[in-house]
């Protein structure tokens, strides 16, 4: 592979670059070095000189792509610019097929048209509570929805929901009730939906749920019915790749149309024109993902070439597949699917792959998993050590049942009766399926979760596998010019200088190689293995209307005080928020889990963070030590507990004072204003540096006594915003603004994170990035 004979991978990547960088440079700028690109190149090719005309264009093309990927301002009609947030009567049109992702819960794409009877623009994405009407693609429809502008938790190396969302055009989220949905016409749906929705039927009808859940999976992409237990299976096993509809199933379908084409009798011509039909009418059917639009572009290539008689080459169709995609769509280039699915297509077609059929899958799945290995750490902290065997039980069985698949759902277009011997063919091949994946998941370790490596980690792993590539293409290239004229059999050609092997490749190559790589695993496994640095640290997560703290020691243990909300039909914070924290933070042990009370709000995600790391001991209000416990310098002192006060289990919680040095830190679950007056009471040492105010500012927590008696520098309040309680209550906010404490909250700041090393605290308010610094010792200079 040369840049010659695949002149639009260097555009492809100098397009993706542009896009990157365009957050850092005005657009002034942009347009200055694209006009300067321009007519230097042009000056270039004047002179002859081909090949800085050549590095014009590529910076003319990143200037392109920057400029694509710049945020557009929103127009000034936009529902971002109402008065959110606030309930609006929404009139739209479907962009999408209503997705149904939980039984009485469904979810809407509404371009808006009109908002309180004026003209309105912008994509709005609404989740419909209970049955919904039958609606399609492109219907218009009104509702009036509880708008507000779109926001995810915000925390260090977690998820950024709202940033996801604006990649994906949404600025404003909002809710209904799925019978205030009226529709406003009555169109017929497009040919694509009804395909989709009689292929799903069609697959309900002929096979158990399950089985047609995966089924569906397998060939639509569509895993809305996959059981839980089943989805964590293939995740745990490494093979979730399957049930996304990628090259491997086009690749399938065009070759199973070309197959059937030919026995026929039909020229190559006809029989590839027809397998392009087909396998576009396939992505329209199953939508524009990014992972489908790659393998459609990359196919139609190969068969218009067949067309054509001329050679395809994989890597161009994989640069144009990219470029298309990112010219459409430039935030896909930071989209996980966007990145595994060209990360994985890339290492397979420029890899050198064992021969052998088993040699050969294995080598593909290694390729595949070496690909893709940062992006899958980066975005889910996941590296799997089955999947690469798994793959070869999984990788037949799918092709099989997605074969069958295919020709049973186009059989039931035409009789239920002929297509009911294709579905009972495939159900056999789907048991067996989920019997090898339910087996690779059982394995222990199928799974370790790692810190996200950062950019130099990144940086030296692609560099030192792109070396490895380097020097094993120079040795063949060197293997098949061992007999060319002017070398002996074995010998050193006298045109090469000293120091280099046959093919003008460096013997240093592999070393600088395996040293970079070693570097990258350096730098990655430096969270888990970098020495304590004395300091206490305490974050206060921002899990919504709900609490989760972690608590890192001076000695390098580390805490968790509640883990946020969980449960049915919840989001799980400790899978989502906490986990990804922890793991980012290096930490795959804690030295215990405290959870204050009952409440789903605080001790709901604790079943999947004692699922997912190693717990020490864990704490409640009836399992305490009989002695506070020092860890390193800090000592944590649980408070004595009470029993509950006419019946408010909220005054039964745990409550904990951390202290190192002159810092202290008074964890005050969601206690009331009886337990707080029986605490001051009791003569407890309540004097704190720092307050986590109880029951999220609740107006009957946080009284005028307890206040003075913890006398606090700082208050956190973790609450969810748009909570429907009213918290914080204003009340509360006044009595604190009163003692003077300065409030942080993670509805407005995210993640409030506390550092001491005893004598300073710093707070650090995440989504802002502000940082305050206060001095404890008053005598001191800090």
């Amino acid at each position: 592979m040369t840049l010659r004979r695949t002149p639009l991978a260097s555009l492809a990547v100098a397009f993706a670059v542009g896009i990157a960088v365009a957050s850092l440079i005005p657009p002034q700028v942009l347009w200055a070095v694209w006009l300067a690109a321009v007519a230097v190149g042009v000056g270039c090719l004047a002179f002859g000189r081909h090949m800085a005309a050549a590095a014009a264009l590529l910076v003319g093309v990143a200037a392109v792509g920057a400029l694509r990927g710049g945020e557009e301002p929103l127009p000034p009609d936009h529902v971002w610019h109402l008065g959110l947030p606030g309930v609006l009567h929404v009139e739209g049109r479907l962009a999408v097929e209503p997705r149904r992702w939980a039984p009485d819960r469904s979810r809407l794409l509404i371009d808006a048209e009109r908002a309180d009877g004026v003209p309105a623009s912008g994509r709005i994405q609404v989740t419909a509570y209970g049955e919904l009407p039958p609606l399609t693609e492109g219907q218009r429809v009104a509702a009036p929805l509880r708008l507000h502008r779109a926001m995810g938790f915000r925390n260090p190396g977690t998820f950024d929901y709202a940033a996801h969302l604006a990649r994906e055009g949404i600025r404003v989220v909002g809710t209904a009730r799925a019978e205030s949905v009226t529709p406003l016409d009555d169109p017929s749906p497009p040919w694509s939906v009804r395909a989709k929705r009689e292929s799903v039927a069609a697959m309900g009808r002929a096979l158990p749920p399950a089985s047609a859940a995966l089924l569906a999976g397998l060939l639509l992409g569509d895993r809305t019915e996959l059981p839980r237990d089943i989805d964590d299976a293939f995740r745990r096993a490494g093979v979730y790749h399957v049930l996304a509809v990628s090259g491997f199933n086009v690749a399938l379908l065009a070759a199973s149309v070309w197959a059937l084409c030919r026995l026929l009798h039909l020229p190559r011509r006809p029989s590839a024109a027809t397998a392009i039909v087909v396998v576009i009418g396939f992505a329209l059917v199953v939508g524009p993902e990014p992972s489908v639009l790659r393998a459609v572009v990359m196919a139609v290539l190969v068969l218009a070439a067949v067309i054509l008689e001329r050679d395809a080459s994989v890597t161009n169709g994989l640069a144009l597949a990219a470029l298309a995609i990112l010219a459409v769509r430039p935030g896909d280039l930071f989209e996980p699917g966007f990145q595994l699915s060209f990360a994985a297509t890339l290492g397979i077609v420029v890899a050198p792959l064992p021969r052998g059929a088993v040699l050969g899958a294995l080598g593909v799945s290694a390729v595949a998993q070496l690909a893709v290995l940062p992006i899958t750490l980066t975005h889910f902290n996941q590296l799997s050590t089955i999947g690469v065997v798994a793959n070869l039980g999984v990788v037949p069985l799918a092709g099989a049942a997605t074969l069958v698949g295919l020709l049973a759902v186009g059989l039931s277009f035409l009789s239920e009766t002929v297509a009911a011997v294709a579905f009972d063919a495939v159900w056999p091949v789907l048991l067996a399926l989920r019997g090898v994946v339910a087996l690779a998941a059982k394995v222990p370790g199928a799974v370790v979760h790692l810190p996200a490596p950062d950019w130099i980690a990144v940086t030296c792993y692609v560099g030192g596998l792109a070396l490895l590539l380097v020097w094993h293409g120079g040795r063949e290239g060197a293997a098949r010019a061992a007999n060319s004229p002017g070398e002996s059999r074995g010998g050193r050609s006298p045109l090469l200088p000293p120091g280099e092997s046959r093919g003008g490749r460096s013997p240093l190559l592999p070393i600088i190689a395996l040293v970079l790589l070693a570097l990258a695993v350096g730098f990655a496994a430096w969270p888990l293995v970098r020495p304590p640095d004395g300091r206490l640290r305490l974050t206060l997560l921002d899990v919504g209307q709900g609490d989760a703290i972690v608590v890192e020691m001076p000695d390098g243990r580390v805490w968790l005080v509640d883990a946020g909300s969980g449960g049915p039909m919840r989001l799980d914070a400790g899978e989502r928020v906490v986990a990804p924290f922890l793991w980012n933070r290096g930490v795959l042990r804690l030295a215990g889990v405290a959870v204050t009370h009952e409440d789903s709000d605080h001790a709901g995600g604790v079943p999947a963070v004692q699922r997912l790391f190693w717990v020490d001991e864990q704490w409640t209000a009836a399992n305490l030590p009989a002695e506070p416990r020092r860890f390193g310098r800090a000592l944590i002192v649980p408070l004595p507990p009470l029993a509950a006060i006419n019946g408010r289990r909220n005054d039964a919680g745990l409550v904990l004072r951390i202290e190192m040095g002159l810092a202290s830190f008074l964890l005050a679950s969601d206690i009331g204003a009886a337990r707080e007056r029986q605490l001051v009471a009791a003569g407890t040492h309540l004097e704190s540096t720092v307050l986590k105010v109880a029951h999220h500012g609740s107006r009957s927590s946080t009284t005028p006594e307890f206040l003075r008696a913890a006398g606090p520098t700082a208050a956190a309040i973790s609450v969810g915003a748009r909570n429907p309680y009213g918290h914080p209550d204003p009340g509360v906010l006044a009595r604190l603004a009163e003692i003077g404490a300065r409030v942080y909250r993670t509805d407005r700041d995210g993640a409030v994170i506390f550092e001491t090393d005893g004598g300073t605290l710093t707070v650090t308010r995440w989504a802002s990035r502000l940082v305050d610094r206060l001095c404890l010792d008053p005598e001191a200079i800090c």
